[in-house]
């Protein structure tokens, strides 16, 4: 163990690592797996809403295969493959904003925000359809 380690130790303070740094908003340099397929831009954490799921399955995706961010990581990150992007916001010009951060886009897709998306049928028909053109 290191002097500086021995000495924080004795003091009593806890080192902690990181494991996933990238979690935390605005973390620089967000670097993308290769296994990711899909990137959804959102303000809300959609991985726990069963409608999310469906829209992957729908991909022919799983949950693995997705990264969810919110608009302020999106800007950082650094990408090697083609992926699809889902953008998901009420504001039209929040979108149009991002679209240059969209790197290596195969598709992208837009919907409004998912409180909105989840209550509108029509929403989803959009979805649906733009899924289908691929």
């Amino acid at each position: 163990m290191e002097r500086r380690n021995l000495l924080l130790k004795e003091m009593g303070i806890t080192q902690w690592k990181l494991h996933r740094p990238e979690v935390f908003q605005g973390a620089v340099g967000i670097t993308v797996a290769e296994h990711i397929r899909v990137v959804v831009v959102s303000d809300e954490n959609l991985s726990k809403y069963p409608l999310f799921e469906d829209v992957l399955m729908s991909l022919e995706l799983k949950q693995e295969d997705c990264l969810c961010l919110n608009y302020e990581q999106i800007q950082h990150l650094e990408l090697s493959h083609s992926v699809h992007y889902w953008l998901l916001a009420e504001n039209m010009e929040k979108i149009d904003r991002t679209l240059p951060h969209c790197l290596n886009a195969e598709r992208i897709y837009r919907s409004p925000s998912y409180r909105d998306f989840q209550a509108s049928p029509s929403a989803k028909r959009e979805l649906w359809q733009q899924i289908q053109q691929i």
